[in-house]
């Protein structure tokens, strides 16, 4: 009996065994597959910095009232121009045969209020808001030396005999444009030649002395 118990236990054993090692190599395959699928993921989006634009430049206004002042653009500032007086003087040629000039003289040959400049260059002036036409109260006149003096000619008549002397001086135009209430910008066509100019407020022609806003350019060379 114990005997055949236990042969009856081997074979039960081996047989165990047989069915393991046949189960154990089944490998299921599943399908196969060429396209390898990736979670997407999406990138952050990069925000585009809007370009700034420049600050806006706010023109300088005049302090005083009826008084030129260069405009440095540059610096973005007004300079005060040399404040002075003029003499209307008559003066008759050869005792009025050759005619009368009236004309304004300044003291001293130079201003010494200069600028350096090539390029046309524009004044700003305030008004107190009754001024019509700007042109018709200030003019702006190019003065030359003469007997340690600044003087520019108004108006000339001619005499009996030929005067072929040549005027000295002269008048410079200008435009005028309004850049905020009762605030003008005075700008040239062409850029001023060297010399000695100066605006003069010309409002009551009876008188006999008159406030002058001087300057001078100095031309720069262009080496």
């Amino acid at each position: 009996m114990t005997i055949r118990f236990q042969q009856l236990l081997l074979i039960s054993l081996l047989s165990y065994s047989a069915v393991a090692q046949t189960t154990s190599s089944v490998v299921k395959k599943g399908p196969k597959y060429d396209t390898i699928i990736r979670k997407h993921v999406d990138k952050p989006v990069v925000k585009q910095t809007a370009k700034q634009a420049p600050p806006e430049v706010v023109l300088p206004v005049p302090e005083f009232v009826n008084q030129p002042y260069y405009y440095d653009k540059d610096g973005n500032k007004l300079v005060k121009l040399e404040t002075t007086t003029a003499q209307l003087l008559t003066k008759k040629k050869t005792l009025g045969l050759k005619g009368a000039k009236q004309f304004f003289s300044m003291d001293d040959v130079s201003s010494k209020v200069r600028f350096t400049s090539k390029q046309n260059i524009v004044f700003f002036i305030k008004t107190a808001g009754d001024v019509i036409d700007l042109t018709s109260y200030i003019k702006l006149y190019k003065f030359i030396a003469e007997d340690q003096k600044r003087v520019v000619t108004i108006t000339s008549k001619e005499g009996l005999l030929n005067n072929n002397e040549e005027e000295k001086g002269k008048q410079i135009s200008f435009s005028v444009k309004s850049i905020s209430p009762d605030n003008y910008m005075i700008q040239f066509s062409d850029p001023l030649e060297a010399g000695e100019f100066g605006f003069v407020w010309v409002k009551n022609m009876d008188l006999k002395e008159f406030t002058v806003f001087a300057f001078a350019i100095d031309w720069k060379s262009s080496n």
